[in-house]
């Protein structure tokens, strides 16, 4: 905790939130189930399956934001919209937490077959990154609800491109005051120079999934029939 700044530069009605939050996120995930990677095997088990395998850590962390009066305030066609354009951003975020900031090493054996190793060298290496705030994991809680008020529309489908945001305005107010509650948060635990890489940080490793996700996109769209996928993982996955 920074000791140069008093929990003062967060009103009561802030510190409850952010309790509100975890408790959210707790309940939320509480009999989420992140094993299923022991059930596989290199000569049997594909890509396919372990995406199929994730709908219960999307469903877990929907519910999450499902539990964020802010998000509830939002048009219900909206909230779809933002589900799918920014969850499987998010959903390593989610990952990181659910496993104590532990990655499995199976993973990596699979993801380096499913895909090759240097994706999974830059996916293990921009997940390690985030160990910064393994004393502080709430960081990455306020960021999961920051981040999915992100209103970036170019990620949908190419036939959904003219659909427009009913609530923007609104969704945009939420962004700015989850960005302000996340950068004074990071002011309250660390100094000022820790807050700002923390925030570089959080930022620039958003921007990194980003690009991962991208990359496996193209995978998922040249190796499988969209008809392969649980119809929860086609609709976070945007495939046709």
């Amino acid at each position: 905790m920074n000791k140069n700044s008093s929990s003062s530069n967060l009103t009561s009605d802030e510190w409850s939130l952010i309790n509100n939050i975890k408790d959210a996120y707790d309940l939320s995930t509480l009999d989420c189930d992140t094993t299923h990677i022991n059930n596989y095997s290199l000569i049997d088990s594909t890509l396919k399956d372990f995406l199929n395998d994730e709908q219960q850590m999307f469903k877990s962390l929907i519910k999450f934001y499902k539990k964020i009066p802010h998000f509830k305030q939002i048009n219900l066609e909206d909230q779809i919209i933002l589900i799918k354009c920014n969850i499987t951003h998010l959903i390593h975020i989610h990952h990181v937490l659910k496993d104590n900031f532990v990655e499995d090493a199976k993973l990596g054996i699979y993801m380096s077959k499913w895909i090759n190793p240097d994706f999974h060298r830059q996916m293990s290496k921009t997940r390690h990154s985030l160990d910064f705030f393994i004393q502080y994991p709430m960081a990455l809680k306020i960021a999961l609800v920051t981040f999915m008020f992100i209103s970036n529309l170019s990620r949908l489908p190419y036939n959904q491109l003219s659909i427009q945001l009913i609530d923007k305005n609104l969704i945009n107010q939420h962004q700015n005051f989850f960005t302000t509650l996340l950068w004074k948060y990071l002011n309250v635990i660390y100094k000022e120079k820790d807050a700002i890489r923390a925030i570089e940080l959080i930022i620039f490793q958003f921007l990194r999934y980003q690009l991962l996700m991208s990359e496996m996109d193209n995978i998922i769209l040249n190796q499988f029939n969209p008809d392969q996928f649980h119809p929860l993982i086609r609709s976070v996955l945007r495939l046709p």
